[in-house]
Protein backbone atom coordinates (compact mmCIF):
# COMPACT_ATOMS: atom_id res chain seq x y z
CA UNK A 1 0.00 0.00 0.00
CA UNK A 2 1.31 3.35 -1.33
CA UNK A 3 0.11 6.14 1.60
CA UNK A 4 -0.23 9.34 -0.61
CA UNK A 5 -1.01 12.93 0.99
CA UNK A 6 -0.09 14.84 3.77
CA UNK A 7 1.84 13.36 6.50
CA UNK A 8 -0.98 13.97 9.02
CA UNK A 9 -3.48 12.02 6.48
CA UNK A 10 -1.12 9.14 6.49
CA UNK A 11 -1.48 8.91 10.00
CA UNK A 12 -4.93 9.08 10.29
CA UNK A 13 -4.98 6.17 7.83
CA UNK A 14 -2.40 4.19 9.72
CA UNK A 15 -4.83 5.04 12.66
CA UNK A 16 -8.17 3.75 11.06
CA UNK A 17 -6.08 0.70 9.75
CA UNK A 18 -4.86 -0.27 13.19
CA UNK A 19 -8.74 0.21 14.66
CA UNK A 20 -10.34 -1.52 11.53
CA UNK A 21 -7.82 -4.45 12.53
CA UNK A 22 -8.64 -4.68 16.34
CA UNK A 23 -12.08 -4.14 15.59
CA UNK A 24 -11.61 -7.27 13.21
CA UNK A 25 -9.94 -9.27 15.78
CA UNK A 26 -12.22 -8.59 18.65
CA UNK A 27 -15.44 -9.70 16.44
CA UNK A 28 -13.43 -12.92 15.67
CA UNK A 29 -13.11 -13.61 19.23
CA UNK A 30 -16.38 -13.26 20.06
CA UNK A 31 -17.70 -15.53 17.71
CA UNK A 32 -15.40 -17.84 18.81
CA UNK A 33 -16.82 -17.66 22.62
CA UNK A 34 -20.10 -17.53 20.89
CA UNK A 35 -20.02 -20.65 19.05
CA UNK A 36 -18.23 -22.33 22.23
CA UNK A 37 -20.96 -21.04 24.21
CA UNK A 38 -23.73 -22.06 21.97
CA UNK A 39 -22.36 -25.17 21.01
CA UNK A 40 -22.04 -26.82 23.95
CA UNK A 41 -18.31 -26.94 24.46
CA UNK A 42 -19.10 -24.86 27.83
CA UNK A 43 -22.24 -23.98 29.72
CA UNK A 44 -22.29 -21.77 33.09
CA UNK A 45 -22.46 -23.51 36.33
CA UNK A 46 -25.86 -23.85 37.75
CA UNK A 47 -25.73 -23.57 41.29
CA UNK A 48 -27.86 -25.37 43.80
CA UNK A 49 -30.42 -22.97 44.50
CA UNK A 50 -31.21 -22.20 40.53
CA UNK A 51 -30.83 -26.14 40.14
CA UNK A 52 -33.53 -26.90 42.76
CA UNK A 53 -35.51 -24.05 40.82
CA UNK A 54 -35.28 -26.02 37.50
CA UNK A 55 -36.11 -29.35 39.48
CA UNK A 56 -38.72 -28.12 40.96
CA UNK A 57 -40.32 -26.71 37.76
CA UNK A 58 -39.29 -29.73 35.55
CA UNK A 59 -40.37 -32.04 37.92
CA UNK A 60 -43.36 -34.03 35.95
CA UNK A 61 -41.34 -34.25 32.96
CA UNK A 62 -38.17 -35.71 34.65
CA UNK A 63 -40.28 -38.03 36.98
CA UNK A 64 -42.07 -38.62 33.39
CA UNK A 65 -38.65 -39.69 32.25
CA UNK A 66 -37.51 -41.70 35.58
CA UNK A 67 -40.77 -43.71 35.65
CA UNK A 68 -39.96 -45.30 32.45
CA UNK A 69 -36.61 -46.09 32.18
CA UNK A 70 -36.29 -47.03 36.19
CA UNK A 71 -38.07 -49.72 35.03
CA UNK A 72 -36.15 -50.84 32.03
CA UNK A 73 -34.22 -53.97 31.87
CA UNK A 74 -30.94 -52.04 30.31
CA UNK A 75 -28.89 -51.37 33.43
CA UNK A 76 -26.93 -48.63 31.34
CA UNK A 77 -28.51 -46.25 28.80
CA UNK A 78 -26.89 -43.04 27.57
CA UNK A 79 -29.18 -40.14 25.63
CA UNK A 80 -28.19 -37.17 23.93
CA UNK A 81 -31.06 -35.29 23.62
CA UNK A 82 -29.67 -33.08 20.40
CA UNK A 83 -29.09 -36.40 18.29
CA UNK A 84 -30.30 -39.55 19.47
CA UNK A 85 -34.03 -38.42 19.57
CA UNK A 86 -34.40 -39.05 16.23
CA UNK A 87 -33.04 -42.18 16.58
CA UNK A 88 -34.17 -43.93 19.82
CA UNK A 89 -37.30 -45.47 19.62
CA UNK A 90 -39.68 -44.63 22.45
CA UNK A 91 -42.35 -46.61 23.20
CA UNK A 92 -44.86 -44.22 25.02
CA UNK A 93 -45.55 -40.91 23.52
CA UNK A 94 -45.76 -38.97 26.98
CA UNK A 95 -42.38 -39.75 27.35
CA UNK A 96 -41.01 -38.50 23.89
CA UNK A 97 -42.94 -35.87 24.85
CA UNK A 98 -40.98 -34.83 28.19
CA UNK A 99 -37.85 -36.12 26.49
CA UNK A 100 -38.41 -33.20 23.75
CA UNK A 101 -39.37 -30.96 25.93
CA UNK A 102 -36.35 -31.37 28.43
CA UNK A 103 -34.28 -30.82 25.18
CA UNK A 104 -35.77 -27.52 24.74
CA UNK A 105 -35.23 -26.42 28.31
CA UNK A 106 -31.41 -26.96 28.29
CA UNK A 107 -31.06 -30.24 29.49
CA UNK A 108 -28.26 -32.06 26.53
CA UNK A 109 -28.37 -36.13 28.01
CA UNK A 110 -29.45 -38.86 30.14
CA UNK A 111 -27.18 -41.56 31.85
CA UNK A 112 -29.15 -44.38 33.14
CA UNK A 113 -26.16 -46.57 35.15
CA UNK A 114 -27.44 -49.10 36.98
CA UNK A 115 -29.73 -47.74 40.12
CA UNK A 116 -29.23 -43.72 39.21
CA UNK A 117 -30.29 -41.83 36.26
CA UNK A 118 -28.43 -38.32 35.66
CA UNK A 119 -29.74 -35.51 33.67
CA UNK A 120 -26.33 -33.24 33.77
CA UNK A 121 -27.59 -29.04 33.21
CA UNK A 122 -23.89 -27.81 32.79
CA UNK A 123 -20.40 -28.94 31.94
CA UNK A 124 -17.11 -27.11 31.01
CA UNK A 125 -15.26 -30.09 29.48
CA UNK A 126 -14.77 -33.31 30.91
CA UNK A 127 -13.85 -31.57 34.28
CA UNK A 128 -16.85 -30.54 35.29
CA UNK A 129 -20.24 -31.47 35.62
CA UNK A 130 -23.53 -31.12 37.66
CA UNK A 131 -26.97 -31.45 37.48
CA UNK A 132 -29.80 -33.71 38.65
CA UNK A 133 -29.73 -37.13 39.84
CA UNK A 134 -32.16 -39.35 40.97
CA UNK A 135 -31.83 -42.55 42.71
CA UNK A 136 -34.26 -45.52 41.54
CA UNK A 137 -33.68 -47.85 44.77
CA UNK A 138 -33.20 -45.07 47.12
CA UNK A 139 -29.95 -45.26 47.92
CA UNK A 140 -27.53 -42.26 47.61
CA UNK A 141 -25.37 -42.49 44.65
CA UNK A 142 -21.89 -44.20 45.67
CA UNK A 143 -23.19 -44.62 48.90
CA UNK A 144 -20.45 -47.25 50.17
CA UNK A 145 -17.86 -46.25 47.90
CA UNK A 146 -14.82 -45.15 49.50
CA UNK A 147 -13.08 -42.49 47.56
CA UNK A 148 -9.89 -42.41 49.10
CA UNK A 149 -9.42 -45.90 47.32
CA UNK A 150 -6.82 -46.06 44.78
CA UNK A 151 -9.26 -47.72 42.59
CA UNK A 152 -11.73 -45.31 43.37
CA UNK A 153 -13.44 -44.23 39.48
CA UNK A 154 -11.16 -47.41 38.08
CA UNK A 155 -13.52 -50.81 36.71
CA UNK A 156 -12.03 -52.38 39.96
CA UNK A 157 -13.79 -49.76 42.30
CA UNK A 158 -16.33 -48.36 40.08
CA UNK A 159 -18.73 -45.27 40.99
CA UNK A 160 -21.87 -44.64 39.42
CA UNK A 161 -20.56 -40.36 39.18
CA UNK A 162 -17.01 -40.22 38.47
CA UNK A 163 -15.29 -37.71 40.37
CA UNK A 164 -18.21 -36.57 42.65
CA UNK A 165 -17.28 -33.86 45.10
CA UNK A 166 -20.90 -32.82 46.33
CA UNK A 167 -24.18 -34.32 47.07
CA UNK A 168 -27.20 -32.30 47.99
CA UNK A 169 -31.02 -34.16 48.60
CA UNK A 170 -33.29 -31.96 46.35
CA UNK A 171 -36.99 -31.57 47.74
CA UNK A 172 -38.67 -34.53 46.63
CA UNK A 173 -36.88 -37.78 48.25
CA UNK A 174 -34.41 -39.78 46.10
CA UNK A 175 -33.44 -36.62 44.14
CA UNK A 176 -30.28 -34.67 44.05
CA UNK A 177 -28.10 -32.08 43.19
CA UNK A 178 -24.61 -33.04 42.24
CA UNK A 179 -21.24 -31.55 41.33
CA UNK A 180 -18.55 -33.67 39.48
CA UNK A 181 -15.24 -31.77 39.43
CA UNK A 182 -12.22 -33.45 38.64
CA UNK A 183 -9.47 -30.83 39.68
CA UNK A 184 -11.77 -30.45 43.13
CA UNK A 185 -11.51 -34.01 43.41
CA UNK A 186 -8.03 -34.55 42.51
CA UNK A 187 -7.05 -32.13 45.19
CA UNK A 188 -9.05 -33.44 47.79
CA UNK A 189 -7.98 -36.87 47.68
CA UNK A 190 -4.42 -36.80 46.17
CA UNK A 191 -2.74 -39.37 48.45
CA UNK A 192 0.67 -37.59 48.84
Amino acid sequence: MIAVGTKKEKVIMIVAASVVGSLSVAYIIYNIVAVLIIGGAFSPRIDYERMEKLYNEDYELLKTVVDYFADSEHTSIFIRLETDLEYFVVSDDNVSHALITLRGQGYSTLYKDDNIIRFPRSSRGRHFGNGIVYSIDGVEPNYGVNPRDPLYGSTESPTQIMYLTRLEPLSKPDWYYYEADFREWRSRYRRD
